[in-house]
């Protein structure tokens, strides 16, 4: 079994949040003031992402702060202003070779999407891949989408698995059951954690914004350096815990972390183990597990004692027994 490191106690990592809304759609605040309120919480990126408006910043990059165009592609249902429905983050991937010219500046997308059968949403995944972008499957929670639909549909790079604005509205915040279903029927998709906020008001006791985000671990902060880092998946998501080092050494798949009550191995067909101190109650920086050959994929979730957690992206297990006998 191959030794692997896939995030790394020593490489700089960048925080970003790649879903929120100004007011080129339904945001509270026009997209220089926003900038300015994630610059203020320690933001190294972000994705503004208007509703069916793409947005190319420039003007708003520094050498310690960057914007990457894109935009949050919807209105898509099979019933007019009924759930369940389809919002799919669009994120430019200034590594590909779109085979359509890449979306403008402010260029804006009808709505609603004309619903014209189940392959509708494979349609629009595939337009947005063809000018040269990343797809999200945004918050299939709050939007009720079907188990299949992480199966039946492809293309897509992610699922978001934490998105903070729904903790508002309807509490349904979490996607990990519909990205481990995608993942155990082969799927190779990474989780994003992200805002979706729309509220930027520093004076709210609850903020709306900062709630998720995701770590990036990348040779530079550019555009070109990030996307590439989240396409191979050196990244991972939190509402609050750090995820320091996560390697395969040995046979044992080995996870560093800031201090939490539990370390959970989510691995697949066999079960990984669940880990605490439920005697002393001291928290947990470092756990292991044995990675078995029969297992499709291992990820891991750290809880701090606050119940915010930390998801890594999955180890492939069949990666590390390439060339084995």
């Amino acid at each position: 079994m191959k030794n692997q490191i896939y995030l790394a106690r020593n490489k700089t990592v960048y925080k970003g949040n790649l879903h929120l809304h100004t007011t080129w759609s339904d945001g509270s605040l026009p997209a220089a003031e926003t900038v300015q309120v994630f610059k203020e919480k320690g933001y190294h990126f972000i994705c503004i992402s208007d509703h069916d408006v793409y947005s190319r910043t420039d003007e708003f990059n520094t050498d310690h702060f960057i914007t990457i165009p894109g935009m949050e592609r919807g209105g898509l249902n099979p019933v007019p202003d009924k759930d369940p429905g389809y919002h799919f983050g669009v994120l430019d991937d200034p590594t590909a070779q779109p085979v359509q010219p890449r979306f403008q500046h402010l260029e804006r997308f009808p709505v609603p999407i004309p619903w014209e059968g189940d392959q509708s949403p494979q349609v629009l995944i595939d337009e947005m891949i063809a000018h040269g972008n990343l797809v999200i499957f945004n918050h299939p929670e709050w939007h009720l989408t079907r188990f299949e639909d992480m199966v039946n549909y492809d293309g897509f790079f992610a699922v978001e698995i934490y998105n903070h604005a729904t903790e508002w509205s309807t509490v349904s915040s979490y996607g990990a059951a519909y990205w481990d279903h995608a993942l155990q029927n082969g799927k190779r998709v990474f989780g994003i954690a992200a805002d979706d906020s729309h509220g930027h008001d520093r004076n709210w006791a609850f903020p709306e914004y900062g709630g998720g985000w995701v770590q990036v671990q990348s040779e530079a902060l550019t555009p070109h350096d990030i996307v590439t880092s989240l396409k191979a998946g050196s990244f991972y998501s939190s509402t609050g815990p750090e995820i320091n080092d996560l390697r395969v050494e040995d046979g044992q798949l080995i996870i560093e972390c800031s201090p939490c009550k539990f370390i959970m191995f989510k691995a697949f067909p066999l079960r990984g183990p669940f880990v605490g101190n439920y005697q002393n109650g001291e928290p947990l920086t470092v756990a292991s597990m044995p990675v078995e050959p029969e297992m499709q994929y291992i990820r891991v979730e750290c809880i701090d004692f606050d119940g915010n957690v930390a998801w890594s992206n999955p180890v492939f297990v069949a990666d590390l027994l390439e060339g084995d006998e």
